[in-house]
């Protein structure tokens, strides 16, 4: 990372949050206390569960994968932001790339991912159905920043 071309002022996660399902249905959790950057000012969170995924993103359809962006703003506050929904067998043929989110723009700073790949018979939507119900597959991502190369398997 260029420290002379951050545009947001550095925006990124110092420590791991620990990325897993929460405790209830249909949220995630952090098991750690995330320290992070928002426009160059230190920050922290503690850990936290039962955070639910941001309203309005798209249902995932069935035998597609798709990614969710965790964010943490200035003030602590969770959100997510989604990927676009591929099928999976496309990423896992290697004829289709799973592409990160973009980053938010602002004081927010990009903590962790989700992904989530539903099987031939299950749909996927955030705050409806929950990362353990049958048929979907979750994997968890803790991440600095946004990677800049795509899921490829």
């Amino acid at each position: 990372m260029d420290n002379l071309k951050l545009s947001q002022g550095g925006s990124f996660a110092l420590t791991a949050g620990g990325l897993a399902e929460g405790t209830n249905a249909n949220t995630y959790q952090t098991a750690n206390t995330i320290t992070y950057v928002t426009d160059g000012v230190f920050r922290s969170k503690g850990a936290t569960n039962n955070v639910a995924f941001s309203a309005g993103h798209a249902t995932v359809p069935v035998s597609s994968s798709c990614l969710y962006l965790v964010c943490l703003d200035s003030g602590g506050n969770f959100s997510t932001v989604a990927g676009r929904a591929v099928l999976t067998a496309d990423v896992t043929a290697g004829t289709a790339s799973l592409q990160w989110p973009s980053a938010p723009v602002g004081d927010v700073a990009v903590v962790g991912a989700i992904r989530v790949d539903t099987n031939a018979s299950a749909t996927f939507t955030p705050g409806s159905v929950d990362l353990s119900a049958s048929g979907i597959t979750d994997t968890f991502y803790d991440l600095f920043a946004v990677p800049t190369k795509p899921l490829t398997a």
